[in-house]
């Protein structure tokens, strides 16, 4: 669980970093060129993300390559705060009926 959320929590920095990056070459060249999440999928795996090779497309095919056009700082905070959420420490219930049970009992 606490290696989820340190997980999530260097995406939502890696996140921030390339979104700040972004932001300075678009104030300094003039341009808003975004760094896609396929060009950063390339970048690091040294080959293009390839969908839809079993001859008929399927729904992940799809979202896939929707997902490999946003930006890349959207989609690494996405899934970081996915890991977050998800890897958070919960209580169990039943501590939470124990303490209602010793609260609502009405006295005898």
């Amino acid at each position: 669980m606490i290696l989820g959320r340190v997980l999530g929590w260097l995406l939502m920095a890696t996140a921030v970093l390339t979104a700040a990056a972004e932001a300075i070459v678009a104030l300094g060249r003039g341009t808003y060129d975004a760094i896609a999440t396929g060009e950063l999928w390339t970048l690091i795996t040294g080959r293009a993300p390839s969908f839809g090779l079993s001859g008929h497309p399927a729904w992940h095919d799809t979202v896939g390559q929707i997902l490999m056009g946003w930006p890349a700082w959207a989609v690494i905070g996405l899934l970081g705060c996915a890991l977050i959420v998800g890897c958070r420490s919960r209580r169990r219930r039943a501590e939470y009926r124990e303490a209602s049970m010793r609260f609502s009992s009405s006295p005898r």
